[in-house]
C-alpha cells in the first residue's frame, strides 16, 4: 500500500469514520439497557482485552470502490473492518480476549494514523461496548473470590462462638452450683464435719465479727452469704456473749450463734453447791462429774479474756498459775445438764463481780491494796482459818507482816505450799511451786490460792486491830498467837505436845 496518500483524504476519511462511530454508538446505547456505569464497562472491558487471547475471524475490505465517487480520484488512506462473528466458548479456562463490539458484532480496529503506530496489532474496543453474560459471569466469581478470601468463613466463625458460649454457659452453672451448695450448707449444716473446733469470741462482738470468727475457723464457707443470712434472721440485734466455745460445723450457722446468745441445754438441771476455799481443779472436776461441762474445756475456757471491771485490773504475770482463780464465787448453783463452759464460768464471776460492792473497792484503795491483792490475802485467810472467828486475827498477821517488809519480808504460809503440790496437776505443780512458795519469796504469792468466801474477803478487808505476827494451829484447830519469835517457839512446842496426846487418845 501506497504511504504518501494526500493530507486532506485523511481528514475527510476520519470525518466518516467519527460519523459511523456515531451512529453506531447510538444504536448500542438502544438495544443495552443495562445500568453498568460507562466507567465501570470501560476498565472491565479493557482487563478483557488484556487477558483474550483468542483470535477471531476477520473479513477484510480493503477497496478502494466503497469511497464516494465523487472522491475516487483521492487515494484513500487504509482501515480494516472487523465483523465478530462468533465467540468462542472456552470451559475451565480463561475468558478470550476479544476486542469489544456493538450490537452487530462490527468494529474497527489498527486504523494507523501516521507512521509511527502502524506496527500495534490491535486497539481498546470502542466505550460503551456492553460485557457479554459470560464475561460478566467470569468477572463476578473472581470478585466473589477476592471478598471471600479476605474475610473468615461465617460457618467458622459461627461454630467457634456456639463453643465460647457454650464454655460460659458451663462455668457460670457451675459456679453458681458451687455457691448454691455451700449456702445450703452452711445453713442446714449438710454434709459437715463433726470436728469439734474451739474458738474464741471477744466481749462485745456484733453479728459481723462473729461471722468473720466462725469463716476463720473454717466453720462456715460462704462469708457474705452467712452475714446476710444473720441479718435476715435479726442476729444483729443479739448480744453475744464473750468467751471460748466448743464448735462443729454440723451445729450449724443458726445453731452456732444461738449458742453464744444463751446456754445450749437440755431440759435436765441439777443444783450444785461449792463450799468456801474451794479450788478451781475442785470446782470443774465437781461440774464434770455431774455432766455440767467437761473439765479439760473449762479449764481452755477460763483463759478467756472477759469485760469485768475487775478482771482488767488483774496484771499479767507468767508466774501466776489461772488468772480467774479466786473469782470464781463459792456458792450454790442451778445448772443444765450439758450447758455451755462459757456460760458456766460467767455465772460464777457475775456472781463475785455482784458481791464486789464500791464500798470493798474503796475500802482497798484505803488499805493500798487492789482489788486482787485482797483477794488474794482473803484466799490464804481461807485456808489459813480453822473457822470465821480465827480469820481476822490471821488477816492482822499477814497485814502486820506485809506491813513491816524489813522485820518480816517473808508471809511463811503453808498453804501456798500446798496449792502448787495438791490443786495442780502434777506436771504443772512443779513449773509453779517455787512462785508460790512464801517462804522463800517476799510478799503475796503471784495470785490467789483458792476461791474465798465472803466472809474470807470481809476479813482480809477489815483485819483485826493486832501485834500478832505468828500463829499455829494444833491438831484440834485450835490457833495459837504471838506476837514475838520466842513466843511463836512455845506456841509450838505446846501444839506438838496437844497432837501427840490427840494421836495417843484416839490410837487406844
Amino acid at each position: 500500500m501506497r504511504e504518501d496518500t494526500p493530507r486532506g483524504s485523511d481528514r475527510d476519511l476520519e470525518r466518516i469514520l467519527e460519523e459511523y462511530s456515531a451512529i453506531n454508538q447510538n444504536r448500542v446505547q438502544r438495544t443495552n439497557r443495562s445500568n453498568l456505569n460507562q466507567t465501570q464497562a470501560q476498565n472491565i472491558s479493557s482487563d478483557v482485552s488484556r487477558n483474550n487471547t483468542r483470535p477471531v475471524e476477520r473479513d477484510t475490505i480493503s477497496s478502494a470502490n466503497d469511497i464516494p465517487i465523487n472522491r475516487r480520484n483521492t487515494q484513500p488512506k487504509k482501515f480494516v473492518l472487523h465483523i465478530d462473528e462468533s465467540v468462542l466458548d472456552t470451559q475451565n479456562s480463561e475468558p478470550a480476549r476479544k476486542p469489544q463490539s456493538n450490537s452487530n458484532g462490527i468494529y474497527f480496529s489498527n486504523y494507523q494514523k501516521n507512521k509511527s503506530v502502524g506496527n500495534q496489532s490491535s486497539a481498546q474496543a470502542p466505550a460503551g461496548k456492553p460485557l457479554s453474560k459470560q464475561t460478566a459471569d467470569s468477572e463476578s466469581v473472581r470478585k466473589n473470590t477476592q471478598q471471600n478470601t479476605s474475610r473468615p468463613n461465617k460457618k467458622t466463625v459461627g461454630v467457634k462462638e456456639a463453643l465460647i458460649f457454650l464454655a460460659v454457659i458451663i462455668i457460670s452453672t457451675t459456679l453458681l452450683s458451687y455457691i448454691g451448695i455451700t449456702c445450703i450448707g452452711d445453713m442446714l449444716a449438710i454434709n459437715r464435719s463433726e470436728e469439734t473446733v474451739e474458738v474464741t469470741i471477744p466481749e462485745g462482738a456484733d453479728y459481723k465479727e462473729v461471722v468473720d470468727i466462725l469463716h476463720d475457723n473454717d466453720l462456715i464457707k460462704n462469708k457474705l452469704f452467712c452475714t446476710v443470712f444473720t441479718k435476715y434472721r435479726n442476729f444483729d440485734e443479739e448480744t453475744f456473749n464473750g468467751g471460748k466455745y466448743y464448735l462443729t460445723p454440723s451445729m450449724g450457722l443458726e445453731g452456732m450463734l444461738r449458742g453464744m446468745i444463751v446456754s445450749p441445754f437440755s431440759a435436765d438441771t441439777i443444783k450444785l453447791s461449792f463450799p468456801e476455799g474451794f479450788t478451781v481443779k475442785e470446782i470443774f472436776e465437781k461440774l464434770d462429774k455431774y455432766n455440767v461441762c467437761e473439765a479439760n474445756k473449762l479449764y481452755s475456757t477460763i483463759k478467756s479474756n472477759y469485760s469485768y471491771d475487775f478482771f482488767k485490773e488483774i496484771e499479767e504475770d507468767p508466774n501466776r498459775y489461772l488468772k480467774l482463780e479466786g473469782y470464781m464465787f463459792p456458792d450454790t448453783y442451778d445448772f443444765f445438764v450439758g450447758a455451755d463452759t462459757n456460760y458456766v464460768i460467767k455465772k460464777f464471776l457475775d456472781n463475785f463481780e455482784s458481791k464486789w460492792t464500791p464500798e470493798y473497792q474503796a475500802r482497798a484503795d484505803k488499805l493500798g491494796y487492789t482489788c486482787d491483792e485482797i483477794i488474794i490475802i482473803a484466799s490464804i485467810i481461807q485456808k489459813e482459818a480453822d473457822n470465821v472467828e480465827q480469820m481476822k486475827l490471821i488477816s492482822s498477821v499477814l497485814h502486820n507482816r506485809l506491813n513491816n517488809p524489813s522485820r518480816f519480808p517473808t508471809i511463811d504460809c503453808d498453804s501456798t505450799r500446798l496449792y502448787a503440790s495438791k490443786f495442780m496437776p502434777e506436771n504443772v505443780g512443779l513449773i509453779y511451786a517455787d512462785h508460790y512458795d512464801t517462804y522463800s519469796n517476799r510478799g503475796l504469792p503471784p495470785g490467789p490460792i483458792c476461791n474465798p468466801g465472803m466472809d474470807a474477803i470481809k476479813a482480809a478487808l477489815y483485819p483485826e486491830d493486832s501485834d500478832y505476827y505468828f500463829f499455829v494451829h494444833d491438831i484440834t484447830g485450835k490457833i495459837y498467837m504471838a506476837e514475838t519469835l520466842r513466843e511463836h517457839e512455845l506456841n509450838e512446842a505446846i501444839k506438838e505436845k496437844v497432837n501427840e496426846e490427840y494421836k495417843n487418845k484416839n490410837d487406844n
